[in-house]
């Protein structure tokens, strides 16, 4: 149904991910099959606008809640908002009264743990991060990695890697290396983000230990750059960002027709998982 009033429409993301990119071209897919009548704004820094979007007077907003000052900052607006990011396993971790639609954390972690234990695996570890309001996706993803481990009694293992700069790369890759050592091989490890696989990487070429022989690795996101970037083919689990995004806009548009969608949550599961066939030697 093509509306004959025109709206306009504010996206708040970090384009500066691939996730990100994905969910604002499903939004701009969505209307874009609508027809015209669509006004779709998207900031260059879309952080710059965070002082203001409050009075902000157009029609509705789609944005990124994993950032929290994005969530503070919606959280005095009139304007419909439509919430999207990770998926909580707690209810109360969602913003009350807004409808959100969520990667399901749980399922992206299920996916690459059942693709280890299909290649033969039985010793599994996570490369997660520390523990901070900025990367809650990573400690839901670290919490459904140990909820399976309890389900199937394995024994529990997870490294926190920590962002990388360049005076303390040598010390983090030494911190890597002695965790990679340390593990009974072969071992299958899940990192939450593919950033994260592509340093574990790096670290068993340093430290000598063959992938796939002794550590099978499996990252989550599907980032092309972060991908090409890795010293080897990477296998990852690819969000449906896509179907989110065009799922978020379809219920901004239900809100902008009468709908009451507070407190909707939808969660939406991977596409799939990305194995190449020139990384089957090296990364399953």
């Amino acid at each position: 149904m093509t509306l004959t009033k025109a709206r306009h429409i504010a996206l708040l993301f970090n384009a500066n991910t691939a996730f990100n990119r994905d969910i604002m071209a499903g939004i701009a897919a969505y209307f874009g099959s609508m027809g015209a009548g669509w006004e779709l704004f998207v900031e260059e820094d879309f952080r710059l606008c965070m002082s203001g979007i409050a009075q902000w007077r157009g029609d509705g907003i789609i944005a990124g809640f994993d950032d929290p000052a994005v969530a503070a900052a919606l959280s005095r607006t009139r304007v419909p908002v439509v919430a999207v990011g990770g998926s909580y396993a707690c209810e109360d971790e969602y913003p009350p009264g807004i409808p959100y639609v969520a990667t399901d954390n749980f399922k992206l972690v299920e996916l690459a743990y059942a693709h280890l234990v299909g290649a033969g695996l039985r010793r599994f570890a996570m490369f997660s991060l520390p523990k901070s309001m900025e990367n809650r996706w990573a400690q839901e993803r670290e919490n459904a990695f140990l909820s399976l481990m309890q389900r199937d009694r394995m024994a529990t293992e997870i490294f926190h890697g920590c962002s990388t700069i360049a005076h303390s790369w040598d010390e983090e890759l030494q911190r890597q290396i002695a965790w990679l050592q340390s593990l009974p091989k072969p071992f299958g490890i899940i990192a939450v983000t593919d950033a994260q696989a592509r340093h574990l990487l790096q670290a068993c070429m340093f430290a000598g230990i063959a992938v796939p022989e002794q550590v099978a690795l499996v990252s989550i996101d599907n980032d092309p750059l972060e991908c090409a970037l890795a010293p080897m083919p990477l296998s990852s689990v690819i969000h449906g960002a896509q179907a989110m995004g065009r799922t978020a806009a379809h219920m901004l548009n239900r809100m902008l027709l009468g709908a009451n969608l507070a407190d909707t949550r939808i969660l939406v599961p991977p596409a799939g998982i990305n194995v190449l066939a020139s990384s089957q030697h090296q990364a399953f």
